[in-house]
């Protein structure tokens, strides 16, 4: 009984806390790493658009493989003036050797996943955030912000114009990630959107737009089947939503990630909430390795509001003890970042919390072998309304017949 009050007064603490630390929140988050995104945004393209321009060692389209050369400098460079530590040399070696692969004209497959592996390097070595910490809406929600500022050059329905690409192509959408789209649209990034079209939005707006050009791609409007949820949970929930790109998946799973990222609101419900707040954990360990404390202060309290807050009774009734255990590290880790302890020691309380969820989430999903239960006692549910209707029907006629 002790243990439970004590468990619940802690709880309550950790609840206040998502209201009483505005000072934590208010701190100047440094500035993150404009030339890691702009390389990234470049390397991008070039696994999106090289395999237009080179088919089978030869020339397809001289200006575009030409642009992806370009392109390719400019990254390299980039690369160059980014701050050093250790991994960048490493990273400075797969760009150089795309470098080559792109001279020497290789197959367009392996220029896309050469491309793709260098900005996932960079984005790990320099902690780039890669998605949001807020649910993403609708591809309604920002449907008139399309037709104000994209639809001139891509179209009304995304099928382009005036040269700009047709962004309702599934196989070229599908290589991109939900967060290559948003890296297009931030002009610190990309310079084809220029400042005039997109400096003003925000971060939020960028993300909601994302969606709405991801949105255009998808055939149809049914939902894939559910259990792919469960195979691929990456389909239905940040960050894997907005990180993975559908061409590196299997054939079903690339469509229904092409059609989750388009509807983020509709699969929403099957995501679990300590997956909800194992991913907002993962983001918060991002922001924390960069440097920005008060972010991952801000997505910490977001994994536990979001995350923890509605299973945390059901727990509790499960698991008292891991119950207790959640709370201590949900404590630890607190504690740890607004003390400023050491980095080694802030990570470890990641990892242990982390490691936590998993376990509560597993103790919480139905044991293997439920669902086949369940199906079995229905079947034997219909089988004997079946057989007592007939039984019924019998002893019915029976009477009749008698009459």
């Amino acid at each position: 009984m002790r243990r439970n009050r004590s468990v619940s007064r802690l709880s309550l603490f950790l609840s206040l806390c998502l209201w009483l630390s505005p000072a934590v929140l208010a701190q100047d988050a440094p500035q993150r790493e404009p030339l890691a995104a702009q390389a990234s945004n470049l390397l991008s393209y070039i696994a999106v658009d090289y395999g237009d321009s080179v088919k089978s060692g030869e020339i397809q389209d001289n200006s575009l493989y030409q642009q992806q050369r370009r392109y390719l400098a400019q990254a390299l460079e980039l690369v160059r003036q980014l701050p050093d530590k250790p991994g960048r040399a490493a990273l400075e070696n797969s760009v150089l050797e795309l470098d080559v692969a792109i001279a020497e004209k290789r197959d367009g497959e392996q220029v896309r996943r050469r491309a793709n592996a260098a900005a996932d390097r960079l984005a790990a070595l320099y902690q780039l955030q890669r998605s949001p910490a807020e649910t993403l809406p609708s591809a309604a929600f920002a449907r008139p912000l399309y037709r104000e500022r994209c639809a001139g050059c891509h179209g009304a329905g995304g099928q382009g114009r005036a040269g700009a690409p047709d962004l309702s192509d599934p196989k070229r959408m599908a290589s991109f990630s939900l967060y290559d789209l948003y890296n297009t649209l931030d002009p610190l990034a990309d310079a084809v959107h220029a400042a005039r079209i997109d400096g003003d939005l925000s971060s939020a707006q960028r993300w909601a737009l994302a969606v709405t050009v991801a949105n255009f791609a998808v055939a149809g409007d049914e939902p894939p089947p559910a259990d792919l949820a469960q195979r691929y949970p990456a389909l239905i929930g940040l960050p894997g939503m907005a990180t993975t790109r559908p061409v590196e998946l299997p054939d079903d799973a690339a469509a229904a990630l092409l059609w989750s990222r388009g509807h983020p609101e509709r699969v929403r419900a099957l995501e679990h909430p300590l997956a909800r707040a194992d991913g907002l954990l993962e983001l918060a360990q991002t922001a924390y390795r960069a440097g920005d404390t008060a972010s991952a202060y801000h997505k910490l309290m977001l994994a536990f509001r979001e995350g923890y807050l509605p299973v945390r009774e059901q727990l509790a009734e499960r698991d008292a003890p891991l119950a207790a255990q959640l709370s201590e590290y949900w404590q630890g880790l607190r504690t740890a970042i607004l003390g400023d302890a050491p980095n080694a020691e802030v990570i470890a309380a990641f990892q242990r919390l982390r490691g936590s969820l998993n376990q509560a989430r597993a103790g919480l999903e139905p044991p293997a072998g439920t669902h086949r239960y369940y199906l079995w006692a229905a079947f034997l549910f219909a089988a004997a309304l079946a057989l007592g209707l007939l039984l019924w029907f019998g002893l019915r006629r029976r009477k009749l017949t008698r009459l």
